[in-house]
């Protein structure tokens, strides 16, 4: 999404950043300048986050045997 239409049309990208749960790439000419992300994708992201620190945490425990 272009930034200067992510800033014109901010309420609907908020809204299709929730309904998607997905974070909003912002662009400038063909360059990315930003990514927005609603409290639902954030919250999503964070607990992938989290979900990969376990997972290798238990690979670490396993590789030690």
């Amino acid at each position: 999404m272009k930034k200067n239409t992510f800033s014109a049309h901010f309420e609907q990208a908020n809204q299709l950043s929730e309904a998607m749960a997905l974070p909003i790439t912002v662009m400038h000419s063909d360059h990315q300048v930003g990514v927005f992300y609603s409290t639902q994708s954030y919250n999503k992201l964070l607990k992938q986050i989290k979900e990969m620190k376990q997972e290798i945490l238990i690979l670490k425990k396993i590789n030690r045997g």
